[in-house]
């Protein structure tokens, strides 16, 4: 017998309940991402940045020529659309397994690391990279974000190709909040005000961005319904703008960003994820950087994402 709500609608089960993390997992991240770093079992390779600025944007633009080794599933892949080919998160290596995270999730560690650590949570079962994050995925995600106390974090989502994702199995990734002092630069969704009021017009930001404060202490219920009010505003926009429904996914314990994506990047000879439309960009090589460069952060992130004043 199915169990629904007062209005007719069926009541999915809360895996909150059911997920149990190790205290000990952030540690145990650390420790293994270091391990197999040294033992040449992730690819990983640290670099200085800059800082830079275009037409008021401030971003920092990074190196990151070990990503050059990391394989990216072309658009029209079928690996995008089923649990077929070469799917690396369909049977992962133990040795990159860190911890089951309730029913549908893992944790895995990156083996093409850009921060230290690189961390994956990645669903059991195949779902398209093209699907947008269910309450599920957000669950297990502030699950992992709170267990993750020692430093700040932030998770993120490429959702679809044209968002900058890499792979067609549905994952998110976790990384180490920048530290803003060594940036110069605050992160632009910490300037978001409000936890009810979205924010669509923060200053020098060159594309649609959509922002939610969450409130001190939030729980997944308000993560899941912070992401739905933000998902609704970016299916508007892209309604408007006749774009497809890829879009980055950047949550913190603190806000919650929602940006929509028209293009990879690729197009213009740089790809670009969730962290480059933050500003935080990388270059896997000197053509890459010169297209930051020549190109300008600005145009290059109103191309990707839907320019602010359109």
């Amino acid at each position: 017998m199915r169990d629904l709500d007062s209005g007719g609608n069926e009541r999915s089960q809360d895996p909150e309940r059911s997920i149990a993390i190790a205290a000990d997992l952030e540690t145990s991240a650390w420790t293994r991402f270091d391990h197999m770093v040294s033992t040449g079992k992730i690819t990983y390779g640290a670099t200085a940045g800059e800082t830079l600025e275009d037409e008021g944007f401030k971003f920092e633009l990074r190196l990151a020529p070990a990503l050059q080794k990391k394989p990216i599933t072309k658009a029209d892949a079928p690996e995008r659309k089923k649990p077929t080919g070469k799917n690396p998160f369909l049977d992962p290596n133990p040795d990159e397994i860190l911890s089951s995270v309730g029913k549908y999730h893992t944790l895995l560690l990156n083996i093409y690391a850009f921060y230290r650590p690189s961390v994956l949570l990645i669903t059991k079962d195949f779902i398209p990279q093209d699907d947008p994050l269910d309450n599920r995925d957000l669950i297990a995600a502030w699950a992992v974000l709170q267990n993750f106390s020692r430093e700040q974090y932030f998770m993120i989502y490429n959702c679809g190709y044209n968002s900058g994702s890499s792979q067609g199995h549905k994952h998110m990734q976790l990384w180490p909040y920048p530290n803003e002092k060594e940036l110069g630069f605050e992160l632009f969704p910490k300037k978001a005000q409000s936890e009810t009021v979205v924010s669509k017009d923060i200053p020098t930001v060159p594309l649609k961005h959509f922002v939610l404060r969450l409130p001190p202490h939030a729980n997944a219920a308000a993560v899941i319904d912070a992401h739905r009010r933000l998902l609704q505003e970016v299916r508007q926009i892209q309604q408007q703008a006749g774009s497809g429904p890829a879009h980055n996914v950047i949550i913190t314990k603190d806000w919650i960003c929602l940006i929509p994506r028209r293009h990879s990047g690729f197009e213009r000879g740089v790809g670009i994820n969730s962290a480059g439309v933050l500003g935080l960009a990388w270059a896997v090589n000197e053509d890459e950087k010169m297209a930051w460069l020549s190109i300008g952060a600005a145009e290059l992130l109103r191309f990707v994402g839907i320019p602010v004043n359109a």
